[in-house]
C-alpha cells in the first residue's frame, strides 16, 4: 500500500479514475462518486430503511444506481461499501450487524452480480481509518489507531500502512477492551468496556446524572427543562460556555477516554491516536483530557512518539474510505 503524502500526488491522470463509495449505517447511507485523489464528484445521502434485509439492499442498489447514471460517460471502476458491523472481509460477507437487519448477509456479491463492478466492503471504523490515512489527518504516517467517538466507539488499526484486520476479519474491537474492572454493564454483556465509560452515550449519561442533582444548569437549559432531552451537542455546547455540569461530564469521560488511549499507545507504538466521530467535534475539551493523561501515564519512549490528533474528514471519513479502498484493492493507489 502506498500512502500519498498530500492530495494530488496521484497526478492528473486519475482524475478519470472513479469510485462509487458508501457508507452504510444504521440511520442513514451517505454515498459519494470519488476520485483518486479524495475529491468527491458527486455526493448523497438517504434514510436508511431499517425494516428489512431487502428494504435496505434495495436501497443501496437504488443508491448506487443514481451515481452510476450521473457518471456514466467516465470510467468508474469500482464500488467500495462501509458497514456498520462485523465484516469477514475476505468473503464479503456482513457477519452481522447491531443497528443494521444484516446477518450472515453477501452483500459484496450482489452488488458485484447486480452492476458488474468490482465491489470491496469492510467494516466502517475500518474505513474511517483508511480515509483519514490516505485524504485525512494520517496522512503520510505508517502506524496508526485511529477512534470514532460516537454512540459507542468504533476504531480501525493500520500497521505499516495496511489495515490489520486480524484472523476473521473482526480486530480493532477497541471499544469493548475493559478498562474498569466490575464496572458498568455494556450492551456487549461485559463490565467496564471503554465505550460504555468514554463514548458520546456516556458523556451524555453523565451529564443527565449530574443534572438530576444540579437542575440549574445550561445543559438542562438547552433541553428545555427536560433531562431526557438532553443530547451530546447540548452538552457540548454547554461546556463551551464554561458550565460546571457539562464540564464535570467531559472531565470525566475524558479521563476514561485517556485511559483508554494510554492503553492504546503502549499496546500498538502508534505514530497517531485519530479521535473522530461527532464527540470529537468538542475539540480541546476531548483533547486535553486524553495528552495530559498519557503525559502522565503512558511509557516511554511511546508517549514521546505518539501524536492524539482530531480527525479532518467529520462524516465523511467512511465514504472517502471506501473509495480508498476500492482503489487500493484495484491497485489503483
Amino acid at each position: 500500500m502506498v500512502v500519498p503524502e498530500k492530495p494530488g500526488v496521484l497526478g492528473v491522470e486519475s482524475v478519470n479514475r472513479l469510485a462509487i463509495a458508501l457508507d452504510v449505517g444504521g440511520t442513514k447511507i451517505a454515498a459519494a462518486v470519488v476520485d483518486r485523489d479524495g475529491r468527491m464528484r458527486s455526493s448523497l445521502q438517504i434514510d436508511t430503511p431499517n425494516v428489512t434485509t431487502e428494504t435496505v439492499i434495495t436501497a443501496i442498489k437504488e443508491t448506487i444506481a443514481k451515481l452510476i447514471d450521473v457518471f456514466k460517460a467516465e470510467e468508474i471502476v469500482g464500488v467500495g461499501l462501509a458497514v456498520a458491523g462485523t465484516i469477514d472481509f475476505a468473503r464479503g460477507i456482513i457477519v452481522e450487524s447491531p443497528n443494521l437487519p444484516f446477518r450472515n448477509v453477501s452483500l459484496h456479491a450482489i452488488i458485484e452480480s447486480e452492476f458488474g463492478l468490482p465491489t470491496f466492503m469492510d467494516n466502517d471504523g475500518n474505513l474511517a481509518a483508511l480515509g483519514e490515512l490516505y485524504y485525512g489527518s494520517a496522512r503520510g504516517a505508517r502506524d496508526v489507531v485511529a477512534l470514532t467517538l460516537g454512540t459507542g466507539i468504533g476504531a480501525g488499526i493500520i500497521i505499516n500502512g495496511c489495515l490489520y484486520r486480524g484472523e476473521t476479519g473482526s480486530a480493532a474491537e477497541i471499544g469493548h477492551m475493559v478498562v474498569q474492572a466490575n464496572g458498568r454493564r455494556c450492551s456487549c454483556g461485559s463490565c467496564g468496556c471503554f465505550e460504555e465509560l468514554a463514548s458520546g452515550r456516556a458523556l451524555v449519561r453523565i451529564a443527565k446524572e449530574l443534572a438530576a442533582r444540579h437542575p440549574e444548569n445550561l445543559v438542562v437549559k438547552g433541553a428545555g427543562g427536560e433531562i431526557e432531552r438532553i443530547t451530546g451537542p447540548m452538552v457540548t455546547e454547554a461546556a463551551q460556555h464554561g458550565d460546571a455540569v457539562a464540564m464535570e461530564a467531559f472531565k470525566e469521560t475524558g479521563y476514561w477516554l485517556g485511559i483508554g488511549v494510554n492503553n492504546i499507545i503502549n499496546i500498538f507504538n502508534p505514530q497517531l491516536v485519530v479521535l473522530g466521530g461527532g464527540m470529537a467535534e468538542a475539540g480541546e475539551l476531548v483533547l486535553e483530557p486524553v495528552r495530559r493523561i498519557v503525559a502522565e501515564c503512558t511509557l516511554s519512549p511511546n508517549k514521546e512518539v505518539a501524536q492524539v490528533v482530531l480527525a479532518d474528514l467529520g462524516n465523511q471519513a467512511g465514504v472517502l474510505g471506501a473509495a480508498a479502498l476500492t482503489f487500493n484493492e484495484l491497485s489503483l493507489q
